[in-house]
């Protein structure tokens, strides 16, 4: 006689409080329900089907391809400045730098610190393990998918990560954030096996609980994954609350998530004692909601997606292609990944009315969920529509996956900025940061901005421990003003003009003036004589300017 079958556990059924082994249905198979077997949508109860390996392979190789689409070509921004300044040091510098600034980066700068010696400091080799941490999260989306739905589901998520446009900026970018999304990716694959009875479990939740260290390491603020987690738990084990066997798995969910957090406590600690270094985060309001929308992409991907989760949800609730009743869309996934998707970005938002701990980029590891939901709704649709469907998302996503790869995308074009300078600056001529935090900005190429002499700056960004330098006072400044003829002036953003007024009263005059997007350079000459306008090496072709050197 055959044993009732129970409640589930992420797709899994309890029976004789047991769970099922992977693979193998602990019921007889009940007849496919009407489109499951042409949908491939929807996993019968205890049915994990694997695929064929291209499943995941596919995904990860059109991500890394993605990645490598155009990675040279827009400029370093700003914060890969601050990552380059920071590794060129010597490792012990690197490691004094650390006990004054950026910890929370400590360990992601140490990776780089190999990865520029072995590979060198181009656009290419910086941002590859960005690239292939991407990759890596799409294979672990393709995973999950399978086996908490099916191979289709699975396939089509990784290529929906594939394509949303901020994963290809993060993609492109010599910080942390990549590898954050990846080490989600895999601490959430590793929790749907310790869910789903994989046995042995202990070595599951090992594992689990080393993911989530590793995040935490590469980034304190991914541990907020760790409540999603654990409210993912608390709906897989709704059903079945008081069980032993369930008991003991909370308990070992529980030891996992302490001891990550626990691995992870010393950087959690320097990162709270160098908390005055976020003195540029704002508190949270209406606009800082409607920007969650940027994490997507623009409003035609925004739009196309929510009609598909929207129709594929209809379809599975009013008895379509994926089956009778609601349950054809599964739960299971929907237990991942809302937590996964919503709690996280809502706890830094709330956090920073007290504290200011959140920006976008800090939540990006929350992408993938979306990534999933959207690769259930297309296979939802079947092979064909879902295939046609997909197409559609890609279509809606290609014009800003374009859009991240010119020059400027990054936000700061500092190698059109080098560029300028390389060809216009004169033998001793210097150099002042008008804006606060400036100066690592001349860190993310050689050949401009590096090569002028930083007036104001007292000691060298090595000998003091820090990412820029430190400055001199004013009066020591204005000081050496006096043996120049010509200084450049580097405003960054639009923060405050810390320098600029030194050059008031000083006998300097504004000659020239350039835009890089996110920059403002300006050319300053000693007035001892009326100045006449060169012409720069751009001007025998008017209408055109300064092209990036190679």
């Amino acid at each position: 006689m055959t044993p009732p079958a129970g409640p589930e556990i992420l797709g899994r059924p309890i029976v004789s409080g047991k769970l099922a082994p992977p693979g193998r249905p602990a019921v007889p198979r009940q007849p496919a329900r009407p489109g499951a077997a042409a949908g491939g949508s929807v996993s019968e109860p205890g049915s994990y089907r694997a695929g064929p390996p291209l499943v995941w392979a596919i995904p990860a190789a059109v991500t890394l391809a993605v990645m490598l689409w155009g990675n040279q070509r827009p400029s370093y921004w700003r914060d890969e400045a601050a990552t380059l300044a920071a590794v060129h040091r010597p490792l012990g510098a690197l490691f004094r730098l650390l006990g004054n600034i950026d910890a929370v980066h400590g360990v992601y700068y140490m990776m780089m610190w190999a990865d520029v010696r072995l590979a060198g400091t181009g656009e290419a080799a910086t941002r590859l393990p960005s690239a292939l941490a991407m990759a890596a999260a799409a294979a672990g989306l393709a995973a999950i998918g399978r086996r908490l739905v099916s191979p289709r589901a699975g396939l089509f998520a990784g290529l929906v990560f594939a394509a949303l446009p901020q994963i290809s900026w993060y993609g492109q970018d010599v910080r942390p954030y990549a590898l954050v999304t990846a080490l989600g990716t895999l601490a959430s694959y590793l929790l749907v096996r310790v869910l789903g009875g994989a046995a042995p479990r202990r070595r599951w939740l090992a594992a689990y609980g080393l993911a989530l260290a590793a995040l935490g390491l590469i980034n304190v603020l991914g541990l907020t994954l760790i409540p999603a987690h654990g409210l993912a738990v608390a709906l897989g084990l709704r059903r079945t609350a008081g069980r032993p066997a369930h008991r003991s798995l909370i308990a070992g969910w529980l030891a996992a998530a302490v001891a990550a957090v626990t691995l992870a406590s010393p950087l959690i600690v320097a990162a709270w004692a160098q908390r005055g270094q976020e003195h540029w985060l704002k508190r949270p309001g209406l606009r800082t909601l409607a920007a969650l929308r940027y994490l997507i992409g623009p409003p035609a991907l925004i739009i196309v997606l929510l009609l598909i989760i929207g129709c594929a949800i209809t379809i599975s609730a009013t008895g379509g292609r994926a089956g009778a009743g609601s349950s054809a869309w599964p739960r299971a996934m929907t237990a991942l990944c809302l937590p996964w998707l919503l709690l996280p970005a809502a706890m830094l938002l709330a956090g920073s009315l007290i504290q200011p701990v959140y920006t976008l980029r800090y939540i990006l590891f929350c992408l993938p969920a979306l990534a999933l939901l959207a690769g259930v709704a297309l296979a939802t649709f079947g092979r064909v529509a879902g295939g046609c469907a997909l197409v559609v998302v890609l279509l809606a996503a290609l014009p800003a996956q374009a859009a991240v790869r010119w020059h400027g995308a990054h936000g700061d074009n500092i190698k059109l900025a080098d560029s300028i300078v390389a060809q216009t600056r004169r033998p001793g001529d210097a150099v002042l940061y008008a804006s606060a935090d400036a100066g690592e900005i001349a860190a993310a190429y050689p050949y401009g901005l590096a090569a002028l002499r930083n007036i104001a700056l007292d000691q060298p960004p090595i000998p003091s421990g820090t990412l820029a330098g430190t400055y001199r006072p004013a009066a020591a400044v204005r000081g050496l003003l006096t043996q120049v003829r010509r200084v450049w002036v580097v405003e960054v953003g639009h923060g405050s003009l810390v320098r600029l007024p030194l050059l008031h009263g000083a006998g300097f005059q504004l000659v020239r003036s350039w835009r890089p997007r996110g920059l403002r350079l300006m050319l300053y000459q000693y007035r001892d004589k009326p100045y006449r306008r060169s012409r720069e090496p751009w001007q025998a072709n008017p209408g055109t300017g300064p092209r990036p050197l190679p």
